[in-house]
């Protein structure tokens, strides 16, 4: 029997997803539960599993192809069928064997057994990670493995060109013997040639990239943005940090100055409801949450994404130092769950030590204003009638102007310096 496995709605409000890989060809016996493609969604990227096992006989479409909820992904000719066996009818089951697009079956192939960090690089460097050799526990494919792969396919290419050039001979080239032309002379010149380097490089907007492009724009063209810039005195928070962190290295816990901003940031969010909100804009009514969810922007080497901490209010420093290490971790390894990337009501973005003094971030839609936390520099300050040096740090806030004005983000801004040049008081709120 032919058995449809559509796909599922496997995230809040995703209607498709972009197929990034395949993982078996048409023709392949597959397992049930073994990993069929991966596939990127509006939040994160997800390997998919096949439900059943059998023949496969039919594929959604080619790689960077978009996939909608409820619409195949692959088609399946179940064990039972090939065996000659009945199987169990179900509601996707269906005689006629549907082609999905014209491409010929093609031989299974051995699939290599990487993370998918290596499985990215490897689309990144254009790399078939299924033609290099592991030298990994179990053959796994690893970062080195690519990179040695480039090196002597590079060098392969640029002997092939010596050899077109230059006629026949040998030279060594990453432990084998790669024919080239005997004269010295002659090699010496044709390897100074200076090389056509291309005038530019096209690279596919796919994956993560592109879900970040598209929920930019949706931001920017749909909310009215507005962003006010201010500095705020944090030389207490610095000491107290440091102290703090002295304290936490010793159980292997690295505190950063994020928790204290998370925890003034959330204080002020009780006071100002009307920024933990979002707008609905079918019913037209400003909804506000009761539940603090904070969103922390993190950048990766694959793209921006927003780990969530929910009911971040009820946690201590030390818990959010906890959790916002093991999140960016997983973040750094794309291995975050869906439900640890939704859900949020108000977003952080920091900058760092090495970012800038300002920068106007980019609401995370459908919320209604986002955070900036910037670099903190120690300068002179007039503090009273004297000039003294202190630890300053810039901050922003982006608001949507449909439900937020000046007057009231002004006020909202203020609060978090309150608690950030107090830190203090930020110590109280522990269980």
């Amino acid at each position: 029997m032919i058995y449809e496995f559509k796909l599922p709605d496997i995230g809040e409000g995703l209607h498709e997803a972009e197929i990034i890989r395949w993982l078996v060809r048409e023709g392949d016996v597959v397992k049930a539960d073994q990993p069929i493609a991966e596939i990127q969604t509006d939040k994160a990227m997800v390997e998919m599993t096949t439900p059943v096992a059998g023949k496969v006989v039919a594929l959604a479409g080619p790689e960077g192809a978009t996939v909608k909820v409820g619409e195949p992904l692959i088609v399946v000719e179940t064990e039972a069928a090939v065996a000659g066996e009945a199987a169990p009818i179900e509601d996707s089951v269906r005689e006629p064997v549907p082609v999905l697009h014209g491409e010929t079956p093609r031989p299974a192939r051995k699939r290599a057994i990487a993370a998918p960090s290596v499985r990215k690089r490897a689309r990144e460097l254009g790399v078939p990670i299924d033609e290099v050799e592991g030298t990994g526990e179990g053959g796994r494919v690893t970062l080195a493995d690519l990179e040695r792969y480039v090196r002597e396919r590079e060098a392969a290419v640029a002997v092939a060109e010596l050899r077109e050039r230059s006629g026949a001979a040998v030279l060594p080239v990453g432990g084998t013997a790669i024919e080239q032309k005997a004269d010295k002379a002659a090699w010496t010149s044709i390897a100074s040639t200076e090389l056509v380097v291309p005038e530019e490089e096209r690279i596919p907007l796919r994956g993560l990239r592109k879900k970040i492009a598209e929920k930019m724009v949706k931001s920017a063209y749909t909310a009215p943005h507005v962003t006010g810039m201010d500095e705020v005195d944090v030389t207490k928070l610095v000491e107290i940090r440091k102290n703090l962190a002295s304290e936490l290295a010793k159980e292997q816990i690295k505190l950063t100055y994020l928790p204290f901003i998370i925890k003034a940031v959330t204080r002020a969010l009780k006071q100002y409801p009307m920024f933990n909100a979002s707008l609905d804009e079918e019913t037209n009514e400003i909804v506000l949450k009761k539940r603090y969810h904070i969103g922390i922007a993190t950048a990766t080497k694959a793209g921006l994404v927003v780990p969530v901490i929910r009911d971040a209010d009820q946690k201590s420093i030390r818990e959010l130092a906890v959790e916002i290490a093991e999140l960016s971790e997983k973040a750094h390894r794309q291995a975050l769950r869906l439900d640890e990337l939704q859900g949020s009501t108000f977003t952080i973005t920091s900058t760092g030590a090495g970012g800038g003094w300002f920068a106007t971030p980019i609401i995370n839609y459908p919320e209604v204003a986002i955070f900036g936390a910037h670099a903190i520099k120690r300068r002179p300050v007039v503090v009273g009638d004297e000039i003294v040096i202190r630890d300053m740090m810039g901050m922003s806030l982006t608001f949507d102007h449909r439900v937020i004005d000046g007057e009231p983000a002004g006020r909202f801004m203020r609060t978090v310096a309150h608690y950030l040049e107090n830190p203090e008081v930020l110590l109280l709120d522990v269980r």
